[in-house]
């Protein structure tokens, strides 16, 4: 039988077995075993992408048994990991040039001579790869005929994965150590959030207090989480409270609690926040919007640990440790004497600054990637994210940082398209309905600080606002925060937040 004969009859019972009906592996096995018993070519290997966390898994082999497999699989998907480029493209090495290649290979042939052979399976839009198909063939023979013939199948195997849905789920492994985790929930492998990982663990077993400074979505109650859990503290509550959320009143009844006939409306006797957290870790987001009065009570707290419900005399001693967090800027409020000095010096212990997304760019397809894991285990769906659109996302800005990114995975999560997600389609949706939309970005060497911080239009539009109540009140944040019909708590935000000099609006 002639060479051309042999492949046409291959192909031609190759595509009679992918098109029967039973299991899709099975058939593909089947289709490895003919490589075998038509052309000699050994121990073919077919190797499945998970697009959620970017690696491959040896899913075929039939010439090695199932301990073979599983032991040649961690070697082989982590070389390939590391050596992504080698693998987008064919290739065919005798057996010197590919020494370096973790070999799984038959008992057999282990000490023969073999001349390696991948090549990438592509799907139907040529966009996303799906696997590799690897196999050996004995080096003293010519690899051109091969390597055609391997490449003509890869196409074949990658038409018919992507014709028939997506591949069985128990390929995609897409466990927790597939991904570079730092400390529990926060994933990167940037050397700035590694930094932060190895601060964490410094500072929680101290009993210092612990200040987390950094932009808004960057994770700082999940840095705060992780200090209370590498603490000594770990086996007492963790309590965290947005000091920035609630007015004055309630912030302290929230933290000191109150006794029966406090106020209006306090028919018991209430716990605060503060007793919650004895004996373990209170943490206080946006320390730096207290006003001065409570300022003073959690300084009394800090120094001496006791306090007084509302409505008591009683004091109550207590045993906590705070870690608070903010994304002002602390030190110019110190300065403007809005947050005492003495109370800033006893929280300052023990700095942790957290990068914003803007700094860890190469961590952006990583957080993705995991994101888009999760939102799978919580639908029990498998879509999938191409590295085309990773790129796009790593050339976006993101003002709000991890959170605006996993809220933003999340909306084309459900907007998938035939199981693929599409950015610049959930960015379009995103302009229509006015949500704050990611900006595509100059590449990370040239864009500056100033570019890089540009605010999404609702947050510019509530600046223009603020700016032209104030300049209608004469500078006077009373009467702004009444126009705004706002507290002066919460304007006083806002013109930190936005950097507004208020002392040229008053006199111009």
């Amino acid at each position: 039988m002639s060479s051309e004969t042999r492949y046409l009859e291959f192909f031609v019972q190759a595509g009679a077995m992918l098109g029967s009906t039973g299991n899709r592996l099975a058939k593909i096995n089947m289709v490895l075993v003919m490589l075998t018993e038509f052309f000699n070519i050994r121990n073919p290997i077919l190797l499945i992408r998970d697009s959620v966390t970017n690696s491959y898994n040896m899913e075929l082999a039939p010439e090695l048994t199932l301990e073979e497999l599983n032991s040649a699989n961690d070697q082989i998907g982590a070389f390939i990991s590391r050596h992504k480029l080698m693998f987008d493209y064919q290739q065919a090495l005798f057996h010197q040039d590919s020494r370096d290649i973790p070999h799984a290979l038959p008992q057999d042939i282990i000490d023969q001579q073999m001349a390696f052979i991948s090549c990438p399976i592509i799907g139907q839009d040529k966009s996303m790869q799906t696997g590799i198909l690897i196999a050996y063939v004995d080096a003293g023979k010519p690899l051109t005929e091969k390597a055609k013939l391997l490449k003509a199948l890869a196409g074949q195997l990658g038409y018919y994965l992507d014709s028939t849905g997506t591949i069985p789920k128990r390929v995609y492994k897409s466990n927790m150590e597939d991904f570079p985790i730092v400390l529990e929930g926060i994933v990167g492998e940037s050397p700035a959030i590694k930094q932060v990982g190895e601060t964490i663990r410094a500072v929680a077993t101290s009993r210092a207090s612990v200040f987390i400074r950094g932009e808004s979505g960057t994770g700082k109650e999940l840095i705060a989480k992780n200090i209370h859990n590498y603490s000594l503290r770990n086996r007492s509550p963790f309590i965290g409270l947005n000091c920035a959320a609630i007015s004055e009143n309630l912030l302290q009844n929230e933290l000191f609690g109150h006794e029966k006939g406090a106020f209006t409306g306090a028919t018991t006797a209430e716990k605060g926040r503060f007793e919650a957290a004895n004996g373990g870790t209170l943490f206080l987001d946006e320390i730096g919007e207290t006003s001065a009065n409570f300022q003073t009570k959690l300084l009394r707290v800090l120094q001496e640990g006791e306090f007084e419900r509302l409505g008591s005399s009683k004091t109550i001693k207590v045993d906590v440790r705070i870690v608070c967090a903010t994304n002002a800027d602390i030190e110019n409020l110190v300065r403007r004497r809005l947050f005492r000095e003495d109370l800033y010096y006893r929280l300052n212990v023990l700095p942790i600054w957290v990068p914003s997304l803007a700094e860890r760019r190469e961590d952006i397809p990583v957080l993705a990637r995991y994101f888009l894991m999760e939102l799978n285990r919580e639908y029990e769906k498998n879509i999938v994210i191409s590295e085309e659109q990773l790129h796009l996302l790593q050339r976006l800005n993101w003002p709000g940082n991890v959170r605006e990114l996993e809220n933003f995975i999340h909306r084309a999560f459900l907007m998938e398209d035939n199981g693929l997600i599409n950015v610049e389609a959930t960015q379009a949706l995103e302009k229509q309905t006015g949500s704050p939309v990611a900006h595509t970005s100059k590449p990370p060497a040239t864009v500056s600080l100033d570019e890089s911080m540009v605010p999404p239009t609702l947050e510019l539009e509530e600046k223009i606002i603020i700016e032209s109540a104030l300049k209608e009140a004469g500078g006077v944040q009373v009467k702004a925060a009444r126009y705004l019909d706002i507290t002066q708590r919460q304007l006083r935000y806002r013109i930190q937040k936005y950097g507004i000099v208020v002392r040229k609006i008053r006199i111009s």
